[in-house]
């Protein structure tokens, strides 16, 4: 048993210690730690000082790069989609300058733009009293419009909307006219679960889907959330002739994108191309040419995130 003499001991050794440490501190170690400190700081400011270099340097390529890019974009991209025509789809949480760029990369590469559709957030609501309105609103537009909306494991709204915005492909089209479609798409926005804007609506070939992140709820809620904006886009995909999720996730910081959970979602990514850096004259060209390539059946996952295939999509052989 420890008793009184061993706690003796071992303070006055510890104090014994704390002597010997400021003794050798303030003398003939004295000069060698302040020489050591003040090598080892200017050493830390050199090397911040070459990082903050490397940083300036790099800034500046990327600046000049997307410079070039955006100077010679039109020249790519022309005619890269005459005679398609696209539909914007955007969902909740959404970049407005991402869809902004995207209305003028379209037109730059010869699309048409057939409407421009902001989801609201009722769509994926599971609350009982808001899913309850949006299902009866969804019934009543399908029976008005003659639209099918029994699809598998698909949600009816989505079925729905899918529809109504785009020209089921390649098997043909079986959906209504396009005067038809947009009485229902306006029903839709009456309801106050879309927002249309179409001053010349027609059905679409194609779909761009510019993605957000959810961010309320916890981790598994926010996923299960961006699962069901996925459902959207696979039923876009499907009733098309391709569809691409575009997001710039170097601003989605917080919440969970709806672009990360389609590239987890195996059997969503096989089917919906995306690109990660929309906000850029890179990620831009790289939507258009995912619809180029979803057009021709093909697939792909482009920009500088996780779960990419290439940097950009592949370009066209002219």
């Amino acid at each position: 048993m420890i008793d009184f003499r061993y706690h003796i001991v071992s303070i006055v050794s510890i104090f014994l210690a704390l002597a010997v440490g400021i003794v050798l501190g303030a003398g003939p170690l004295q000069g060698e730690i302040g020489s050591t400190l003040t090598n080892e700081l200017a050493g830390l400011r050199k090397d911040k000082a070459q990082l903050n270099d490397q940083l300036d340097t790099a800034r500046k390529g990327a600046e000049a790069r997307d410079a070039y890019l955006t100077a010679t974009s039109g020249r790519v991209l022309d005619g890269a989609l005459q005679d398609r025509s696209v539909a914007l789809v955007v969902l909740p949480g959404a970049d407005a300058s991402v869809s902004e760029s995207l209305v003028e990369t379209l037109g730059t590469a010869g699309a048409r733009l057939a409407s421009t559709t902001s989801v609201a957030q009722e769509w994926v609501s599971t609350d009982e009293t808001t899913a309850g309105a949006r299902d009866r609103a969804v019934a009543d537009v399908a029976k008005q419009t003659g639209a099918d909306t029994s699809a598998g494991s698909a949600q009816a709204q989505d079925v729905l909307l899918a529809t109504l915005l785009t020209r089921t492909a390649p098997a043909g089209d079986a959906g209504p006219d396009d005067t038809t479609a947009r009485t229902g798409l306006e029903a839709l926005a009456d309801a106050g679960l879309i927002s249309l804007d179409a001053p010349d609506f027609t059905r679409a070939d194609l779909v761009v889907v510019v993605g957000g992140a959810v961010t309320e709820g916890d981790q598994a809620a926010r996923t299960q959330e961006a699962g069901r904006w996925v459902a959207l886009t696979v039923a876009l995909d499907t009733r098309s002739r391709g569809a691409v999720v575009a997001s710039d996730l170097t601003t989605q910081t917080t919440g969970t994108p709806v672009l990360t959970t389609l590239r987890d979602t195996s059997s969503a990514v096989s089917e919906v191309s995306g690109v990660d850096d929309a906000a850029g004259p890179m990620g831009l060209a790289s939507v258009v040419f995912a619809l180029v390539e979803q057009s021709g059946g093909k697939t792909g996952q482009y920009g500088l995130g996780a779960g990419t295939d290439a940097a950009f999509a592949p370009v066209p052989q002219s």
